[in-house]
């Protein structure tokens, strides 16, 4: 399953397309094992007060999976395409620090 966070781009072909930050939250929670992609856009405009942006879901993801509230598949990849070079790197830097963790949990 690859998972494609975007307010406006539509996703890749084989990808899952969410437009807002808690319904990704409610997907990650139920199928956290089975994620192997996350790639997540930073800025969701209009789609923002359902969720916030693509930061808050990182930090919330590295929350929910060191107190084990979520469970991902240590090999998950995640990325990010925001065009915003900042939070690109910073999503993505979050998004290391979580496989490691999953990897030294292992």
């Amino acid at each position: 399953m690859k998972i494609y966070l975007d307010d406006w781009r539509d996703a890749p072909p084989d990808y899952i397309l969410v437009r807002r930050v808690d319904h990704l939250k409610e997907i990650v929670k139920k199928f956290g094992p089975r994620i192997e992609v996350l790639d997540l856009d930073n800025y969701m405009e209009e789609y923002a007060p359902f969720g916030g942006n693509g930061i808050d879901f990182i930090k919330w993801l590295e929350e929910a999976v060191y107190t084990g509230e979520v469970k991902l598949n240590p090999n998950i990849r995640i990325v990010s395409h925001s065009s915003d070079p900042i939070m690109k790197e910073r999503i993505e830097e979050i998004g290391k620090s979580i496989k490691a963790y999953l990897r030294r949990k292992k």
